[in-house]
């Protein structure tokens, strides 16, 4: 990708911007982007497979059927969201297994308590920071020297306290996270002690709406990050715009009004890949 085409600071390696994707097709369109990397989303995954919330309904068989034509679909790295490892060590060794079989480049793997809530819900609750720190540690050792990233999220600053948050990522550093997390910094005077007090690659995840500010990319390095994840923003963008279409259809009938806020036919077909697949059907025509 040219650098001309991209922020400046990811261009000079000061960081790493990642979109958030829930299907193949939004993996497409992140990767025409020109984006290397992407996060698969359980918060998207579970509005767009179930038409729910992020509530802990998804099961970790969902989650990896989708990851599954995920990563299929598309070259680029995809960081899966691991909720807390739908069970013990055991069932996180699993998952990760099955996540770098299929060509998953990460994991991202949380100390709430099941059934766990998005970061920015309320009403969550953590396990014991030990007991997370074995499921790292499981997943260290499940993936045996795979290009796979452990990303050690914890949820517990809202609940306990940002000093209780920085201390399990301490130790889910110890226990073997390659990328450290901790959910939900709600000012730019936390951002700034997770920035200082932790060792990095350090992650933050920028959710319009949600708890943590919307800093700039400048500020975030200064601040001491590495990842920044808009995670949600493509969901949101589409939600609005299917919204918008669906309203336009049912009260007009008819897309007039609207026809240049969608993307012609042949340039769909383009992103899917038709000319490609007609290429491929004629090598076995009589």
């Amino acid at each position: 990708m040219p650098t001309e085409n991209v922020h400046p600071l990811i261009a000079e390696g000061k960081i790493a911007v990642t979109p958030g994707v829930y299907d193949a097709l939004s993996a497409k369109i992140a990767e025409r982007a020109g984006f290397p990397a992407a996060v698969l989303t359980g918060y998207a995954m579970s509005a767009a497979y179930l038409g729910e919330p992020d509530f802990g309904l998804l099961t970790q068989s969902e989650v990896l059927d989708t990851a599954r034509r995920v990563t299929a679909a598309v070259d680029m790295g995809i960081i899966v969201d691991g909720d807390t490892g739908f069970g013990g060590p055991l069932n996180v060794q699993h998952m990760v297994r099955e996540l770098i079989r299929m060509g998953a480049r990460g994991v991202i793997l949380e100390d709430q308590r099941w059934p766990k809530r998005c970061g920015h819900m309320r009403d969550k609750q953590v396990i014991d920071a030990e007991e997370h720190a074995a499921k790292i540690r499981a997943a260290k050792d499940a993936k045996t020297g795979a290009p796979f990233a452990i990303i050690g999220r914890t949820d517990a600053l809202e609940i306990h306290s940002l000093d209780e948050a920085i201390r399990r990522a301490r130790l889910y550093k110890e226990s073997g996270a390659d990328v450290l997390f901790v959910e939900g910094p709600r000012d730019r005077d936390e951002l700034k002690r997770i920035g200082e007090e932790l060792p990095g690659p350090l992650a933050v995840n920028l959710i319009e709406g949600g708890r943590t500010p919307l800093c700039s990319l400048e500020e975030l390095v200064e601040l001491g990050f590495y990842s920044v994840g808009f995670v949600l923003s493509g969901l949101f963008a589409v939600a609005r715009t299917l919204e918008r279409t669906y309203g336009e259809i049912r009260a007009a009938g008819s897309t007039t009004a609207i026809g240049n806020a969608l993307m012609p036919f042949d340039d769909f077909n383009a992103l899917i890949g038709l000319e490609e697949r007609y290429a491929a059907d004629e090598q076995y025509r009589a």
